[in-house]
């Protein structure tokens, strides 16, 4: 609806708007007085009215279009040089159309006929005027919105850290990686040194990037590595993991701890043993996303999964991209595919190429 597109309802605007400036042009640009008396220069008042209605509804629809047109930020500078243009084009003609019409009309006999200068000047003030009032209103709703946005991915961000941060602080985390790591102090102190590491590893991760939005899938792939090792030293065969991402679109931008909040969905959610191995991939499609994919085994829980994890990806990734992530669950296996962001690096392409490059 033209609301949507201009921003407001600009009804009252235009009411208004029409006759107020058929009411001063006249005093401003041509030399009128009022001393003259309010019927005397009703007339021109209603001369005006009818060239101002005609420009601002004219350009009014200009607007609209241009809107249409080019809806990107991208496009500013090209919407408001082909705005400017096709304004220009209309008011000048529709001046050089009415002026001539009217004067023949004979409608402002026996008073100050304006000029083609002056009728062209006034014109293109009065519409400039209402054009400036129209783009700045555009672009305060468009700040506020990505105020209103901005603030709502900062309160996303900050529940994602601590609702990662309260996963892997909780008890059972602790519990369990002490456990796993008592039994490597005696079995394997090599190991267990290495496990200690790793565990700093992804502590720190989750302290640097606490204040930021995005990541490059380098630096995630990085530090969830140090997390499977976690998970695969407490579950052995029980946990299979094979990640396959390009070289190439590693510099490019993801959510921070996505992949990791995603993994420990999985295994919280579905049976790891031995006897019957969880399967997890992480690759990229056709589509350039990232995918994560596992078999599908579920546990005998008593109370079902609330998805908050899902969900604050999926929200932090609409307030960044416009996008959402695409969750795809059968009987056999469950994935959820999360957008590339752009790239950190601008020697790189565009659009990422896809290829083969496995990492385990």
């Amino acid at each position: 609806t033209a609301k949507n597109i201009l921003g407001f309802n600009d009804l009252a605007f235009r009411l208004i708007g029409v006759p107020v400036i058929g009411f001063v042009l006249p005093l401003i640009f041509f030399g009128q007085s009022l001393s003259m008396g309010l019927i005397n220069y009703l007339p021109m008042w209603v001369m005006t009215s009818i060239y101002s209605f005609i420009y601002w509804e004219g350009n009014r629809f200009i607007i609209i279009q241009a809107r249409k047109r080019f809806p990107d930020a991208a496009d500013t500078n090209i919407k408001l040089m082909w705005q400017i243009i096709a304004m220009l084009i209309f008011t000048l003609s529709v001046c050089n159309i009415l002026n001539p019409l009217l004067e023949y009309l004979n409608i402002d006999s026996d008073r100050v006929t304006p000029t083609p200068f002056e009728a062209n000047a006034a014109s293109l003030i009065t519409v400039a005027l209402c054009g400036a009032i129209y783009e700045s209103v555009y672009f305060l709703k468009k700040y506020q919105t990505a105020a209103i946005e901005t603030e709502q991915l900062k309160k996303e961000n900050l529940l994602s850290q601590l609702e990662t941060l309260k996963n892997q602080v909780n008890p059972h985390f602790l519990f369990n990686s002490l456990n796993t790591l008592s039994a490597l102090i005696h079995e394997n102190p090599d190991l267990a040194v290495e496990f200690v590491q790793k565990l700093s590893k992804v502590y720190r991760y989750i302290l640097e990037i606490r204040d930021n939005q995005t990541v490059t899938l380098q630096e995630e792939l990085k530090a969830l590595n140090a997390y499977i090792f976690l998970l695969k030293t407490r579950f052995d065969a029980g946990l299979q993991v094979e990640i396959n991402i390009p070289e190439a679109i590693k510099q490019y931008l993801i959510v921070p701890l996505s992949l990791q909040i995603l993994i420990e969905n999985a295994v919280k959610h579905n049976i790891v043993s031995a006897q019957r191995p969880l399967c997890l991939e992480i690759f990229t499609d056709a589509n350039h996303h990232i995918v994560v994919k596992n078999n599908l085994q579920k546990k005998n829980q008593t109370m079902p999964s609330t998805q908050l994890g899902l969900q604050n990806i999926d929200n932090r990734y609409r307030l960044l991209t416009g996008q959402s992530i695409e969750v795809v669950a059968t009987l056999q296996s469950f994935s959820v595919s999360l957008p590339l962001i752009g790239t950190a690096d601008p020697t790189f392409a565009t659009t990422p190429s896809i290829g083969k490059n496995k990492t385990t």
